[in-house]
């Protein structure tokens, strides 16, 4: 076991899954068909030995507190660790003050209580494999009170848009703290994920409201960056950020190829998920399926092509679909033609058969919509 808390925080204000996001929480989105988003936040902070585990919550709870239950998908030693839901029960003034300092400090109790030397925080729109053991021994030997996680990528205007950056000396303590605006082709991508000292993460906390109620966590992080030593520790390996309808398409679509999904998935660093018990997929001798990922309970009668079917997904016979996300329990009707698209969970397509994204913008049903 770590010595530490988990803490899975929440998205900011920016960051809005077009679509998709009136119905969930990001970090209750389907990804591959079996997981969701916070599955592998989650599954990182387990696998490193971190038993003490608070997920925040900010609106549209149901599906993510359905999903966690509590916390025995996880792996989780119930009898030594614990898996928290922590929200507010006060109503912020608006959603500027409605941040995950606002949600943190209504729950500072759990956090004073605590014996952990450390807190580990993580969002959960971010999508990647780390060992927090690696993060929290660099954090010692660096002298850090704060260590942030980036990855330096080289396509930062076409991806990670509106994600934040940091600045780096040549000793790899912060300088500034920004955010991508798609103007440069290399960036430091901060994915959000700090280890702090917890005494020191109370004091913050406790201090945040007190300069500003609308302060968030990164802006006390960034408020801090000169007075205190606040260091960067470099991750290396798959990285994708759901920030926008297209991110979540791309991240999905690109594990459909082999070589970029063994980036993310490795046998010895098990994501966990909340089981599903039901049967296997049926193929008819109508059916034929190309570069795709289909889950358990799914009835395929058409051609499917660079597709993503999650579970229980009907396809009628004759229908042709191709890059396409098809979410839980939806149905296409016979003769369909879907095409670059994302079909939401319990969604039927009966009577506008043709469905196709064109230049480059993704084709987009609404959940429980029949069209």
């Amino acid at each position: 076991m770590i010595d530490a808390i988990g803490i899975v925080n929440f998205e900011d204000s920016s960051v809005n899954v077009k679509g998709m996001s009136d119905f969930r929480s990001i970090p209750a989105m389907s990804f591959l068909g079996r997981y969701r988003i916070i599955d592998f936040t989650l599954s990182n902070m387990v696998n490193s030995g971190i038993d003490e585990l608070s997920v925040l919550v900010k609106n549209k709870p149901r599906s993510l507190i359905e999903h966690l239950g509590n916390g025995s998908n996880y792996n989780i030693n119930l009898k030594s660790g614990y898996l928290n839901i922590l929200y507010t029960d006060n109503n912020a003034m608006s959603d500027a003050y409605f941040h995950d300092i606002y949600v943190m400090h209504s729950n500072i109790e759990k956090f004073q209580e605590s014996n952990a030397k450390y807190v580990v925080i993580s969002p959960s729109y971010m999508i990647y494999r780390i060992n927090y053991n690696d993060v929290i021994r660099a954090h010692e030997e660096s002298g850090a009170d704060i260590t942030c996680v980036y990855q330096e990528v080289n396509n930062a205007n076409q991806k990670y848009i509106g994600c934040k950056t940091i600045d780096l000396d040549k000793n790899g303590v912060v300088t500034a703290i920004g955010r991508n605006k798609g103007n440069k082709k290399s960036a430091n991508i901060l994915t959000e994920t700090y280890v702090i000292d917890r005494e020191l993460f109370v004091d913050l906390v406790e201090k945040a409201p007190v300069i500003s109620p609308l302060y968030s966590l990164i802006d006390v992080i960034t408020s801090v960056v000169d007075s205190l030593k606040v260091c960067g520790y470099e991750h290396k390996g798959y990285l994708a950020c759901i920030n926008s309808l297209e991110e979540y398409y791309d991240a999905n679509m690109e594990m459909i190829d082999y070589e970029k999904a063994s980036e993310l998935f490795d046998p010895d660093w098990p994501i966990y998920t909340k089981t599903n018990d039901s049967q296997p997929a049926f193929y008819s001798k109508n059916a034929h399926a190309k570069n795709c990922l289909i889950a358990n309970g799914c009835i395929i009668n058409g051609d499917l092509e660079n597709c993503i079917c999650g579970r229980g997904v009907t396809v009628g016979k004759g229908a042709v679909i191709k890059n396409t996300l098809l979410l839980p329990e939806c149905y296409i009707a016979p003769m369909a033609h879907i095409e670059n698209a994302v079909i939401d969970k319990h969604s039927s397509v009966e009577r506008k058969l043709e469905i196709i994204g064109k230049d480059g913008k993704l084709a987009y049903v609404k959940r429980r919509d029949r069209v």
